[in-house]
């Protein structure tokens, strides 16, 4: 009994050091958190100087995220180095900043003249814990557009990979009437339905090596309306997070997943070791209008030249 309480005390311990030997970074979108140096979306004339300034004056059809062609991408440069980028339209898939809300997911909610797609980018009450932005995820892949789209992701900037501990999710305002009351493409929800946010930890080839789940719809009695913490450390350390959108049968037709394939998510938090002090500098610091090119998912930089990466480091 002597040894079985030491071996567990001993386990304890060891916990409790390797929990020392990191600390949280967490990506906010809040304006007062904008860690990056400025840059500019040329496709929208934009210079970006802080997380609102990448929310799009419209939740559908806006200059930022339905522009066709225009890259828009954000990097949290100075902080957790987590970054995406998509080329527009929205509708697909990318990851767009956002602050609007809705105050219900009723059809007597939705304003006039309003459709319930046209209102994409809103949560119920805004971002995590009372804050101000959040970020939208849309898109999926199942059998039937496999051939031609792929899973969005996020990645570490400077290539290396970490824990992403956890983040905090909840469902859009559209997403939650299309479970509820079902719309033009999808039938009302019942009591088996599920429909579940997929996260794919990737390695530096863009190759899975772990998987997780989160349940968005778990039956009408579970209904996530507010933000709930996933924990995303079971994924090891990687490269980078690629998310899709499944669900149970009822959920898919002749064209694949008909319920909207969207999540908001906000405070991601990423491990760093406590001595890894240094942060690169981007190159977009001292040129916010250099030439941006997007190659493999990646937003690269142009300038004198040479190719960076949105750290900073040279792409040879």
């Amino acid at each position: 009994m002597k040894k079985s309480f030491f071996l567990a005390a001993l386990c304890l311990m060891n916990v409790a050091l390797m929990a020392e030997d990191y600390e949280l970074r967490t990506l906010t979108f809040e304006d007062a958190d904008a860690q990056f140096a400025p840059y500019t979306l040329d496709y929208a004339n934009r210079t970006i100087s802080t997380w609102s300034d990448l929310v799009d004056d419209a939740q559908y059809n806006g200059t930022l995220t339905y522009t066709a062609g225009g890259v828009y991408t954000w990097c949290d440069a100075q902080n957790t180095l987590l970054t995406h980028s998509f080329t527009a339209p929205y509708w697909n898939g990318g990851h767009a900043i956002s602050n609007f809300t809705t105050p219900g997911f009723t059809n007597n909610d939705l304003p006039a003249n309003t459709a319930w797609y046209e209102l994409q980018f809103a949560t119920l009450q805004g971002g995590n814990n009372g804050s101000k932005n959040f970020c939208v995820h849309n898109g999926h892949v199942d059998d039937y557009n496999a051939d031609y789209t792929s899973m969005q992701t996020i990645a570490f900037a400077d290539g290396k990979a970490r824990v992403i501990d956890h983040m905090y999710v909840t469902n859009i305002c559209y997403v939650l009437n299309s479970l509820v009351y079902g719309d033009g493409y999808n039938p009302p929800a019942n009591d088996t339905t599920k429909l579940y946010a997929v996260a794919v930890g990737q390695d530096a080839n863009g190759h899975e090596i772990s998987r997780t789940t989160f349940a968005l719809y778990n039956g009408k009695d579970s209904l996530l309306t507010d933000w709930q913490k996933w924990d995303l450390s079971v994924l090891g350390e990687v490269n980078a997070v690629a998310f899709n959108i499944v669900g149970t049968n009822d959920l898919y037709g002749q064209w694949g997943l008909n319920a909207p394939a969207y999540f908001a998510y906000d405070d991601v938090a990423v491990r760093f070791p406590k001595d890894d002090t240094a942060l690169p500098n981007s190159p977009i610091a001292s040129s916010p209008k250099s030439p941006k090119i997007l190659y493999n998912g990646q937003l690269l930089i142009l300038r004198d030249g040479k190719t960076y990466n949105m750290m900073g480091a040279e792409i040879q």
